[in-house]
């Protein structure tokens, strides 16, 4: 992805269009879906689908050589402490499911940050993208 980021856009108010691609899907595949218009990311999701982390690395690496940011949901809301797993796996933004009160957010919020601002642990080496963003 050239220019803004995924975040600086959403920030700046841009109206975004994302696709849905199956989590197995294949990097041609995904090159023929985004191919049909010029979508901001791909989404791809474990909350109705089958989801194993191998086949999510997968995805993300395919959507990377394509230039596009992956956004995955989780299987349900009560699974927020996994999402810094799920962010060093690749993804760079993650839907939780079915919130339903402030409540929520805030947890969800607090695992997609370090502290001081929220409860993410180190991913240390293994983490997605360490060596292009150390």
């Amino acid at each position: 992805m050239t220019g803004n980021t995924l975040k600086q856009r959403i920030r700046s108010g841009e109206i975004l269009v994302g696709v849905a691609v199956p989590l197995d899907a294949t990097l041609n595949q995904i090159e023929e879906i985004i191919s049909k218009d010029d979508y901001a990311f791909v989404s791809t999701d474990s909350q109705h689908a089958a989801f194993n982390e191998e086949t999510l690395v997968n995805f993300c690496q395919h959507a990377k050589r394509l230039d596009i940011p992956t956004q995955f949901r989780i299987k349900h809301t009560r699974q927020t402490f996994l999402i810094g797993n799920i962010l060093d796996l690749g993804p760079l933004s993650i839907e939780v499911p079915q919130v339903e009160d402030i409540d929520t957010v805030k947890e969800a919020v607090n695992y997609f940050y370090y502290p001081q601002v929220g409860l993410r642990s180190w991913g240390g080496s293994e983490r997605y993208g360490i060596r292009e963003n150390p």
